[in-house]
C-alpha cells in the first residue's frame, strides 16, 4: 500500500499541469479537427500532399533554428541566465532565417524540382514560419519554466484560430497555396503572442553579450550531441512522406497526410503535453537529487491505458472515422491508419519519457539511439516493387522495434541515476 501511496503521489501534482497545458492543446486540437470536413472537401488530396511535405520540411528546420538550446531554458537555476539562453535562441534562430533566404534565392529551380507541387510563394514562406515558431517556441518555454501554463495553452489557440480562419477563406477563393498560407500565418500569430505575454510578465532588457557566451558554452553539450539526432528524428517522423513521394505520387502523400494528422491526435494532446511538464519535473527532481521513478512508470501507465484505447478505435472504426471526417474519396487513409496506428501508439508510450534522458545528461545515448533508428528507416529508400501497405508495415515494424529499444534505455539510465546518487527506490 505504502508503494501504490508513493507511486500515485507525484501523479496529484502533476495531473493540474498536465491538464491544464492538455487542455487548451485540446482546444487548438479541436480547431482544425472541426474545420478538417470544410478542409477535405475544398482542397484536393494534390493540395494536402503539397501542404504535408511543406509541413515536414519545416519541421526539419525548426529542429535546426535554435540549435537544441531552447531545451536550456528550464535548465539554469537563476531567471536571469534562463533568459540569456533566450537570448541567444533568437539570435541563432534569426542567423539561421537569413540562411536559409539566401539559399532559396539561390537554389529556388532546383529546390522547386525537388519538392513536387511546390511554387516560389511557398518556398519563400518556409524560413519565415519556421523563424516565426522558433520564436513562439523560446517564449513558450519560458512561461513553462515559470509555470505559466495557462498562458502557454493559450498561444497555441490563437494559432489554430487565425491559421483555420484563413485557411477556410483561401479554400473558397480556390487559392491552392491556403492551407500552406494559413499555416504561417498561424505560426506568426502565435509567436506574437507568446513575445506579448512573456513581455508582460518580466522585463526583457537586461541583455548581456558575455552572459550569453557563458551559456553558449555552458550548454554546448545540447548542440554536440542532441542536434544531429533530433534533426534525423525529425526526418524519421516525416520519412513516410519524403518515402511514399519518391515511391508513388503526391496524391497517396495527401492521403497518408489525413492518416497521419488523425493519428497524432494523442501525441499532441496527451504526449506534447505530458513531455513539457515531466521534463520540467524531472529536471527539478535531478538538481534535487530527488526519486524520479514513481514519476516516470506512472506516467508511462497513463500512456499506455491510452495507447491501447487508441489502437482499439482505429481498428474498429478506422476507415469509416476517415470518410466521415473526409467525405467519400478518402478511404485510403482509413486503410493505412490501420497499419500505422501500431507504431504512432509505441511511439506515444515512449516518445514523452525521452526527456528523461536529456535531464540525465545522457546525450550520447539519446544520439546513438537516433541514429541507429534513421539507418533503419532510411533503408526503406532502397526497397522498390513493393506495394505501399508493404511499405508501411515495415515502416511500422521499424518504429515499434526502435520504441521498445528506447525505453528500455530510459528505464536502465532512471535506474542507475537512483543507484549512483544512492536514492532509495
Amino acid at each position: 500500500m505504502d508503494k501504490l501511496k508513493t507511486l500515485l503521489k507525484p501523479l496529484k501534482s502533476l495531473s493540474k499541469d498536465v491538464f491544464i497545458l492538455s487542455a487548451g492543446i485540446l482546444i487548438a486540437q479541436l480547431i482544425p479537427l472541426i474545420l478538417q470536413p470544410l478542409l477535405k472537401r475544398t482542397f484536393t488530396p494534390e493540395d494536402f500532399g503539397t501542404f504535408d511535405v511543406f509541413l515536414k520540411s519545416f519541421s526539419i528546420l525548426v529542429a535546426l533554428s535554435c540549435l537544441k538550446y531552447d531545451n536550456a531554458i528550464l535548465l539554469p537555476k537563476k531567471d536571469s541566465e534562463s533568459k540569456h539562453v533566450l537570448y541567444l535562441c533568437l539570435l541563432i534562430s534569426s542567423f539561421i532565417f537569413t540562411i536559409l533566404l539566401l539559399i532559396i534565392f539561390f537554389l529556388k529551380n532546383w529546390l522547386m524540382i525537388k519538392l513536387e507541387g511546390f511554387t516560389f510563394l511557398a518556398l519563400l514562406l518556409l524560413p519565415f514560419s519556421v523563424l516565426a515558431f522558433s520564436v513562439f517556441n523560446v517564449f513558450n518555454m519560458y512561461l513553462i519554466r515559470r509555470r505559466k501554463f495557462v498562458l502557454s495553452s493559450t498561444n497555441k489557440i490563437s494559432r489554430r484560430f487565425s491559421e483555420g480562419l484563413i485557411q477556410v477563406l483561401l479554400g473558397f477563393l480556390n487559392n491552392s497555396n491556403g492551407l500552406i498560407i494559413g499555416d504561417v500565418i498561424g505560426n506568426v500569430v502565435q509567436g506574437a503572442f507568446s513575445f506579448w505575454k512573456v513581455k508582460l510578465l518580466t522585463p526583457l532588457n537586461h541583455f548581456s553579450f558575455d552572459k550569453i557566451k557563458k551559456v553558449l558554452y555552458e550548454y554546448r553539450e545540447l548542440p554536440i550531441f542532441t542536434l544531429v539526432p533530433n534533426i534525423l528524428n525529425t526526418f524519421v517522423l516525416g520519412s513516410l512522406t519524403f518515402l511514399i513521394l519518391s515511391k508513388f505520387d503526391l496524391q497517396e502523400v495527401g492521403y497518408l497526410e489525413f492518416t497521419q494528422k488523425i493519428l497524432a491526435i494523442p501525441t499532441v494532446f496527451i504526449s506534447t503535453a505530458i513531455s513539457q511538464v515531466v521534463f520540467q519535473r524531472v529536471s527539478k527532481h535531478i538538481a534535487k537529487k530527488e526519486n524520479i521513478i514513481p514519476l516516470l512508470f506512472s506516467v508511462m501507465a497513463i500512456l499506455l491505458i491510452c495507447s491501447s484505447l487508441f489502437i482499439l478505435i482505429i481498428e474498429c472504426m478506422g476507415t469509416d472515422i476517415f470518410v466521415l471526417i473526409g467525405g467519400e474519396g478518402w478511404e485510403s487513409s482509413g486503410e493505412y491508419a490501420q497499419i500505422l496506428v501500431y507504431g504512432a501508439a509505441t511511439m506515444l508510450i515512449f516518445s514523452p519519457l525521452g526527456k528523461v534522458l536529456i535531464a540525465l545528461k545522457k546525450f550520447k545515448v539519446n544520439s546513438l539511439w537516433e541514429i541507429l533508428k534513421f539507418i533503419a528507416i532510411i533503408q526503406l529508400f532502397n526497397i522498390d516493387r513493393i506495394s505501399i501497405n508493404e511499405y508501411l508495415k515495415i515502416y511500422t515494424l521499424i518504429i515499434i522495434c526502435s520504441y521498445l529499444i528506447y525505453g528500455v534505455l530510459i528505464i536502465y539510465f532512471s535506474y542507475k541515476y537512483q543507484l549512483d546518487n544512492k536514492i532509495k527506490i
